[in-house]
């Protein structure tokens, strides 16, 4: 039985047995406490952190594309496998690809590569983050409208022949009635509020239905007015809702990142929103997705035409180093927001956190934020296993 031991870090984002400790091990792909018996056996593979910092493995629930690739646009295994090795060699561990607004022949492409993926990755890959096409048109943002309609008992069926591979879907009240959101949540499909018109009380009619996660908050909704709180008004006074933030410096204001995070506390959490031209050495001025061109522009990041936000080219560490830079966050609080707490919102109850028993997905960085090595399913991945 393999061994490896991992000392001399500052451990983050742990469970009670691993408060003040300096050291894990890692056994038979599994996170456990360092142990007499262990160090005494004299067969374990000893890594020195040299003091730096060793958290969890990040996880990312809102991924278009990155490394090149598009999920939505070429929505393949070996699109995903592409994304896998690029997030991999910056941290993230668990992946949620996104596909937004398209054809159903695109989305059953896109729900069948997933389904296979997680037979070759099921650590890795919870299932597809579907974010349309059932949303408003007015908050679509640059979502192709022609392909955003209104929900029918054909796509109930329809998602019921996919529900396994898919994490979550992002819905609009307006447009998923309420029978809808209940069917869908008989099935066992989990539900996010997002790009969508709804007011204050429907937004709390849709948690007390069961929904208890929204995509993006303060993008893709109404703004906070004082006569008419709206979604986001509705989350940060919610006491049940997780809700995620794109914490790029762009897409949210630092000091609203920080309101929502004191509101929410541990329901606070952060995706990338990344898109294919993340990690490309040379990104071209504009490319295409779902028929809309994005345009690359360095100062305002990606934006559309008409100016809407278009994702962005950050990775998970990229915001936690923002929230701990620029929001004045705890580095203990920025990565619990990119690890378990996004891992709660999808129910996984052996990763996110260094806990005994949990699969080892690591991370070791230092204290200039440069990832040292990274730990997946208890292997220490190599730059060669990964490009």
């Amino acid at each position: 039985m393999t061994v490896t031991v991992i000392k001399n870090v500052q451990l983050h984002v742990t469970s009670e047995e691993f408060v003040d400790m300096d050291s894990v091990a890692i056994m038979e792909h599994r996170i456990v406490p360092v142990t007499d018996a262990i160090l005494e056996d004299g067969s374990a593979e000893e890594i020195d952190g040299g003091g730096c910092h060793l958290c969890p493995g990040f996880i990312d629930l809102l991924v278009n594309g990155c490394g090149g690739v598009s999920f939505a646009q070429t929505p393949s295994v070996e699109t995903l496998d592409t994304m896998r090795r690029w997030l991999t060699a910056h941290g993230t561990t668990v992946f949620v690809p996104t596909m937004i607004s398209g054809s159903r022949e695109n989305l059953s492409k896109g729900l069948a590569a997933v389904a296979e993926f997680k037979e070759k990755h099921p650590t890795m890959c919870p299932g597809m983050h579907m974010e349309g096409p059932f949303i408003s048109t007015n908050h679509s943002g640059f979502q192709p409208k022609g392909y955003i309609r209104a929900f029918s008992q054909q796509d109930l069926e329809f998602l019921a022949e996919f529900r396994d591979a898919i994490a979550y879907m992002t819905i609009a009240p307006e447009i998923v009635r309420p029978k809808g959101i209940l069917d869908l949540l008989a099935l066992h499909i989990r539900l996010s509020l997002g790009h969508t018109a709804i007011t204050y009380q429907e937004a709390m009619q849709s948690f007390k239905a069961g929904i208890n996660n929204v995509t993006h908050l303060f993008n893709g909704m109404k703004p906070i007015i004082g006569r008419e709180p709206g979604l986001a008004g509705a989350t940060l006074q919610s006491e049940k809702a997780f809700a995620s933030v794109i914490a790029d410096g762009r897409h949210v204001h630092p000091s609203l990142i920080q309101f929502a995070h004191k509101m929410l506390n541990d329901r606070f959490y952060i995706v990338s929103d990344s898109q294919a031209v993340a990690g490309m050495s040379k990104a071209p001025a504009s490319f295409v997705l779902g028929g809309t061109e994005i345009f690359v522009d360095h100062k305002r990041g990606l934006i559309d035409g008409k100016g809407a936000y278009a994702g962005t080219t950050m990775t998970m560490f990229d915001g936690v180093r923002y929230l701990v830079q620029h929001c004045g966050f705890e580095l203990e609080d920025a990565l619990t927001a990119a690890t378990y707490t996004p891992a709660r919102v999808l129910g996984l109850t052996d990763r996110g956190r260094i806990e005994g028993g949990f699969i080892a997905d690591m991370v070791l960085f230092d204290d200039e934020f440069k990832i040292i090595r990274v730990f997946q399913n208890g292997y220490m991945k190599q730059s060669i296993e990964l490009f």
